[in-house]
Protein backbone atom coordinates (compact mmCIF):
# COMPACT_ATOMS: atom_id res chain seq x y z
CA UNK A 1 0.00 0.00 0.00
CA UNK A 2 1.18 3.39 -0.39
CA UNK A 3 1.77 5.57 2.13
CA UNK A 4 1.49 9.35 2.28
CA UNK A 5 3.54 11.95 4.46
CA UNK A 6 1.66 14.05 7.03
CA UNK A 7 2.15 17.31 8.93
CA UNK A 8 0.89 17.22 12.55
CA UNK A 9 0.48 20.03 15.13
CA UNK A 10 0.31 19.15 18.51
CA UNK A 11 -0.97 22.60 20.55
CA UNK A 12 -0.98 22.39 24.04
CA UNK A 13 -3.64 23.55 26.33
CA UNK A 14 -2.01 26.50 27.17
CA UNK A 15 0.09 28.81 25.00
CA UNK A 16 2.67 29.29 27.85
CA UNK A 17 2.70 25.64 28.70
CA UNK A 18 6.08 25.11 27.66
CA UNK A 19 7.24 27.12 30.71
CA UNK A 20 4.74 26.37 33.48
CA UNK A 21 4.13 23.09 33.16
CA UNK A 22 3.36 21.01 36.21
CA UNK A 23 5.38 17.90 37.16
CA UNK A 24 2.41 15.58 35.98
CA UNK A 25 2.66 17.79 32.57
CA UNK A 26 6.72 17.29 32.59
CA UNK A 27 5.86 13.33 33.15
CA UNK A 28 3.81 13.82 30.21
CA UNK A 29 6.00 15.39 28.24
CA UNK A 30 8.82 12.41 28.62
CA UNK A 31 6.52 9.58 27.76
CA UNK A 32 5.64 11.60 24.70
CA UNK A 33 9.13 11.90 23.81
CA UNK A 34 9.73 7.99 24.45
CA UNK A 35 6.68 7.16 22.02
CA UNK A 36 7.94 9.81 19.60
CA UNK A 37 11.44 8.13 19.39
CA UNK A 38 9.94 4.98 19.07
CA UNK A 39 7.66 6.00 16.05
CA UNK A 40 10.72 6.93 14.92
CA UNK A 41 12.78 3.95 15.10
CA UNK A 42 9.84 1.89 13.35
CA UNK A 43 9.90 4.17 10.52
CA UNK A 44 6.66 6.01 10.65
CA UNK A 45 7.92 9.54 11.64
CA UNK A 46 10.96 11.58 9.77
CA UNK A 47 10.96 14.78 11.75
CA UNK A 48 9.51 16.02 14.99
CA UNK A 49 10.16 18.78 18.08
CA UNK A 50 9.01 21.70 19.55
CA UNK A 51 8.37 25.39 17.35
CA UNK A 52 9.20 28.67 19.24
CA UNK A 53 5.94 30.32 17.88
CA UNK A 54 5.78 34.17 19.49
CA UNK A 55 1.91 33.51 19.74
CA UNK A 56 2.73 29.92 21.77
CA UNK A 57 4.95 27.25 21.42
CA UNK A 58 3.57 24.17 19.67
CA UNK A 59 5.27 20.62 18.65
CA UNK A 60 5.37 19.72 15.62
CA UNK A 61 6.08 16.35 13.36
CA UNK A 62 6.08 14.79 9.86
CA UNK A 63 4.82 11.25 10.27
CA UNK A 64 4.26 8.78 7.44
CA UNK A 65 0.95 6.69 7.61
CA UNK A 66 -0.80 4.83 4.93
CA UNK A 67 -3.92 7.04 5.59
CA UNK A 68 -5.32 9.76 7.75
CA UNK A 69 -7.22 7.03 9.42
CA UNK A 70 -4.03 4.96 10.41
CA UNK A 71 -2.03 8.37 11.69
CA UNK A 72 -5.31 8.78 13.43
CA UNK A 73 -4.83 5.56 15.44
CA UNK A 74 -1.28 5.96 15.68
CA UNK A 75 -1.32 8.87 17.46
CA UNK A 76 -4.44 8.35 19.96
CA UNK A 77 -1.66 5.96 21.85
CA UNK A 78 0.58 9.07 22.40
CA UNK A 79 0.18 10.27 25.98
CA UNK A 80 0.54 13.80 24.59
CA UNK A 81 -3.13 13.48 23.86
CA UNK A 82 -3.45 14.15 27.77
CA UNK A 83 -1.94 17.90 27.53
CA UNK A 84 -3.17 19.19 24.00
CA UNK A 85 -4.71 18.62 20.72
CA UNK A 86 -3.51 17.48 17.29
CA UNK A 87 -3.96 18.82 14.09
CA UNK A 88 -3.56 16.45 10.98
CA UNK A 89 -2.75 17.71 7.82
CA UNK A 90 -1.70 15.91 4.96
CA UNK A 91 1.19 16.99 2.50
CA UNK A 92 0.60 17.04 -1.20
CA UNK A 93 4.06 16.16 -1.79
CA UNK A 94 6.75 15.35 0.44
CA UNK A 95 11.14 15.64 -0.98
CA UNK A 96 13.00 13.20 1.90
CA UNK A 97 16.29 12.48 2.30
CA UNK A 98 16.98 9.27 1.12
CA UNK A 99 18.30 6.27 3.88
CA UNK A 100 21.60 5.89 4.36
CA UNK A 101 23.08 3.45 2.46
CA UNK A 102 24.53 0.54 4.31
Amino acid sequence: MPSSHFFVRLIPSRPDFMMTMTADEQATMRAHIEFLQGQLAAGTLAVAGPVIDPAGVFGMGVFEAESLDALRSLLERDPAQAIGRYELLPMASAIVRPAPST
